[in-house]
């Protein structure tokens, strides 16, 4: 049945072995939290909009302070050296403004959806433990077992599994520490049930 929500153990079993549904389990939480800190993660436009606004404020405020410094005679002379300090922070606020601008990217670009490349990257460590090979982005097979192990793990269909194709191109690039844990823990979750 299309709208059964597939358990671990048929997942595991998709895959080719049994052993992986305890690893595939454990390894969901990390979907779930993933999906649950990406609401707190700002959107880049509201971010450059934010880095913007600063800049805008440190300039009116530079502004500001060369109106005072034309009046420096009726000011106290012991608290004058403030504007200078207050003039220099400014300047590292406007350079801190344009180097975060030059960083944050200004595309708009399609919402990434939270837990995908993760669950795609799990699904390809466990296809490669049991299979001793790598999975392609275009796998077929693989790209069904993504859908069913993100339903497994509370996600929603969303029709076609071929919509896997980019999560799965996304986790083949991925390289480093949490492709190894993610490695790891499915090795031991495998050899931990023998």
């Amino acid at each position: 049945m299309l709208d059964d929500v597939p358990s671990f153990a048929s997942v595991a079993q998709r895959i080719g072995n049994c052993r992986l549904e305890k690893a595939l389990r454990h390894l969901s939480a990390q979907i779930e939290i993933e999906i649950h800190n990406a609401e707190f993660v700002p959107l880049r436009g509201d971010v450059r909009a934010d880095v913007k606004r600063l800049k805008e404020q440190a300039q009116r405020f530079e502004r500001a302070l060369d109106c005072v410094s034309q009046r420096v005679m009726d000011l106290p002379v012991l608290e004058i050296d403030c504007l200078s300090k207050a003039r220099q922070a400014m300047l590292s606020v406007v350079a801190l403004c344009d180097k975060s601008l030059s960083i944050i990217s200004g595309k708009g670009g399609a919402l990434k959806k939270p837990g995908r490349v993760t669950c795609a990257l799990i699904v390809i460590e466990a296809w490669t433990f049991v299979n001793g090979r790598t999975p392609g982005h275009n796998n077929d097979a693989a790209q069904e077992v993504c859908d069913e192990y993100w339903r497994a793990c509370g996600g929603k269909r969303e029709g076609d599994p071929s919509k896997w194709y980019r999560h799965m191109t996304a986790a083949l690039k991925s390289k480093g520490r949490w492709r190894d844990y993610i490695r790891e823990k499915i090795r031991c979750g495998v050899e931990g049930t023998e």
